[in-house]
């Protein structure tokens, strides 16, 4: 991945970072983790911990359908198939981004039975119907990585707690924890966000400017007016890496010829996937243990 986008990227990182405001001395009903990556487990576990002292009952919430990760492990299934690697394939599980979210954690030591599954949701709204309609009424705790922590606030805040009847939410009061990530360190293999030399989470940054102009009012409230330097950044992004474009013709071809190189890298990093996961999740081990000890 070239300098200039990687540095683009990191422009409109840090202008949609969301400050965490939880505190450790409250009492939360629900611990939320609402992202499609398991380095909001990962990098949370701490927190849940303190906070599940403070409060037994309160219950673990992992958030999310099936999304693209569907499609990624399916390449993986038939990338190990082909290649004889079938072995491989029998740690791969056909999962929701919640159900995956819950074996982490149980794998980290959170309880079954404090864990919720909140796997029905097919797109943000989905996804705020569930976490409104199980934390009415309570405190929740909401964990996101940075990347995706500004499209949760605004899209609750309009959604949730502006416009519930016209979403079929319910109002939610909540803080956030953010998991604070620079570019650099959301480019793993265990939330695909490395594929393709880093293709997927260059789309990501490359769609946030234009998500806020085209959702304004409708889905979320823009936070801001971007500055000069995050409209340069995200020009230069989407014009590289934006993929969900509404396109007809040879727009449209080209917007899907750019998931060709992200499903080849997937296809040939089936093994890597795997790899990076159980890595992650025994370095988020190791630390939980030095944390106790």
């Amino acid at each position: 991945m070239k300098e200039k986008y990687l540095k683009a990227a990191e422009v409109i990182n840090e202008a949609y970072n969301v400050q965490s405001n939880y505190d450790l001395n409250k009492k939360y009903d629900f611990f939320v983790v609402f992202d499609d990556d398991i380095t909001a487990v990962l990098k949370s576990l701490y927190v849940y911990r303190c906070l599940k002292e403070k409060n037994p009952e309160m219950k673990y919430v992992c958030v999310g359908g099936e999304g693209l990760l569907a499609v990624a492990f399916k390449v993986m299934r038939f990338s190990l198939t082909v290649r004889c690697k079938n072995f491989a394939g029998a740690y791969l599980q056909q999962e929701t981004e919640g159900q995956r979210l819950k074996r982490i954690a149980k794998r980290l030591l959170v309880s079954e039975d404090d864990i919720i599954l909140a796997d029905h949701g097919r797109n943000t709204t989905e996804n705020l119907q569930e976490i409104s309609q199980i934390a009415y009424g309570k405190k929740a705790l909401v964990v996101s990585t940075q990347r995706l922590a500004m499209v949760f606030r605004q899209s609750a805040e309009f959604q949730c707690n502006q416009h519930p009847e016209e979403f079929g939410c319910r109002r939610l009061d909540y803080d956030m924890f953010v998991i604070k990530q620079t570019v650099q360190e959301t480019l793993h293999w265990y939330n695909f966000q490395g594929a393709a030399g880093g293709r997927v989470a260059m789309h990501l940054f490359a769609s946030l400017v234009r998500r806020f102009e085209v959702y304004d009012g409708k889905f979320l409230n823009k936070p801001f007016e971007p500055t000069d330097e995050v409209k340069k950044a995200d020009a230069l992004l989407r014009n590289k890496f934006l993929i969900k474009q509404r396109h007809t013709g040879l727009k449209l071809i080209r917007a899907y010829l750019q998931y060709i190189p992200i499903l080849w890298s997937i296809f040939w990093n089936a093994e890597n996937y795997l790899i990076d996961e159980n890595k992650a999740v025994e370095d988020a081990e190791l630390c939980a243990l030095e944390e106790k000890y």
